[in-house]
């Protein structure tokens, strides 16, 4: 059963994900997010966390490759995009945890940019400007406060993961996830 929402925000993320913008996603498009990212956070290339974060990519594209890219021709279409990203975490579950976790949390070792362990408003406020989302200051303000599930004026790895997998299988309107790359 098609669901509208879902394929707006696998269409906006495909979009995000391929940076160089030719409608197709390698291995070109995942290096130039990391770099991207690391850039906007003024992370140096060559210092441990860049390497985390690098390698974390790399091994989330790796897995990913090997499921979406059906026709083996090197490249991610948006059809194969959806349709695999559809498959395999449609429910959640080991597939998502499998790729999703170690990626996530080795981009929040170069979010979290005074190493406590969690994300703070500004931290997130970076990361926002770096993933390109477009959301304005307000936005980001209220995104961070539906994400923050305990109140406590953080963000864990846990409640972005969670919103992260919301994001990506969730067919709920009103879901914290749903603007992670900006507004659909």
């Amino acid at each position: 059963m098609p669901n509208d929402l879902l394929d707006r925000k696998l269409e906006r993320a495909f979009a995000h994900l391929d940076v160089n913008g030719d409608r197709v996603i390698d291995e070109h498009d995942i290096i130039g997010l990391g770099s991207r990212l690391l850039s906007a956070l003024d992370e140096p290339a060559a210092s441990p966390r860049a390497t985390l974060v690098m390698g974390g990519l790399v091994d989330f594209w790796q897995e990913l490759f090997t499921e979406l890219d059906l026709d083996r021709d090197g490249k991610v279409t948006p059809e194969e995009y959806k349709q695999g990203m559809t498959r395999l975490y449609r429910g959640g579950g080991a597939a998502y945890d499998r790729s999703f976790r170690p990626m996530v949390k080795a981009i929040l070792t170069v979010v979290d940019t005074n190493g406590d362990g969690r994300i703070s408003p500004e931290e997130f406020h970076r990361a926002q400007l770096a993933f390109d989302t477009e959301l304005g200051p307000a936005d980001a303000d209220a995104l961070f406060a539906r994400i923050d599930r305990n109140h406590d004026g953080y963000l864990s790895v846990d409640e972005l993961l969670d919103a992260v997998r919301a994001y990506y299988t969730g067919d709920e309107e009103d879901a914290p996830g749903n603007l992670l790359f900006g507004e659909l």
